[in-house]
C-alpha cells in the first residue's frame, strides 16, 4: 500500500538523479506516465541523463523534440514519475510546464513541479530490482557526453513564471486555489 511522503523529493531519489549517477555502468530507468488526448496512458522510459533535480520540489526533463510524451506534457495536467530500485518504489506526481531554452534547437524541456510523493513498500515482499540498462561500448562515452550536455541545458533553461508572478518551484500546491496534483512512442 502506498504511503504519502509529502510534496518533496526524497533524498534517495535526489541522489539517484545526481551527477555522480551518470558514471555508473548500469543505469536505472525512470518511468514517466502522461495522458494522451484520448485519455489513454502513455509511458516513457527516461535515463538519468534526461532528468535533472533543480530542488526538492522541482524536476526537469529533456525529451526528443516532437514526441507524443512532449506533446502531452505541453498540454499540462498531472504526470507521474516512477522510480523503482531494490527495496524502494517511489511515485512522484507533478505538474509540467514548458521551459524556455538558451538555444532554439535541442530537446523539448519541461519543469515538473512536485505535488505529491508516495512510497510503495510491501512488507515481506521487497522489490529486488529496478529496470536497468547499460549503454553499449564504444558508444558509452558519446552517451555520457550527450547526457551531460542535456543536463547543462536543463540547468540553464529559463523557468516559466507562475501566473501569480512567482517561480513554479516556490508555489505551495496546498495553498488555496492551487491544484493538487528514442522514438515516436515517447
Amino acid at each position: 500500500m502506498a504511503e504519502s511522503l509529502g510534496n518533496r523529493l526524497p533524498d534517495e531519489l535526489v541522489q539517484a538523479l545526481g551527477d555522480e549517477a551518470l558514471v555508473a555502468p548500469d543505469q536505472p530507468a525512470f518511468l514517466l506516465i502522461t495522458t494522451d488526448p484520448d485519455g489513454a496512458p502513455r509511458i516513457c522510459m527516461l535515463s538519468v541523463g534526461e532528468l535533472f533535480v533543480r530542488d526538492e520540489r522541482t524536476l526537469r526533463v529533456a525529451l526528443w523534440r516532437g514526441t507524443r510524451t512532449a506533446r502531452n506534457l505541453g498540454r499540462g495536467g498531472t504526470v507521474l514519475l516512477g522510480a523503482v530500485s531494490p527495496g524502494s518504489v517511489i511515485y512522484v506526481r507533478a505538474t509540467p510546464r514548458h521551459l524556455t531554452l538558451p538555444e532554439p534547437t535541442g530537446p523539448d524541456c519541461f519543469e515538473l513541479t512536485v505535488t505529491g510523493v508516495e512510497s510503495d513498500v510491501h512488507v515481506g515482499m521487497p522489490v529486488t530490482s529496478g529496470i536497468m540498462f547499460r549503454p553499449d561500448e564504444p558508444d558509452r562515452a558519446t552517451t555520457l557526453t550527450a547526457w551531460r550536455r542535456q543536463r547543462e541545458i536543463l540547468a540553464r533553461a529559463a523557468a516559466p513564471a507562475d501566473p501569480a508572478g512567482e517561480p513554479a518551484a516556490l508555489r505551495d500546491p496546498a495553498a488555496p486555489g492551487e491544484p493538487a496534483a528514442p522514438g515516436d512512442g515517447r
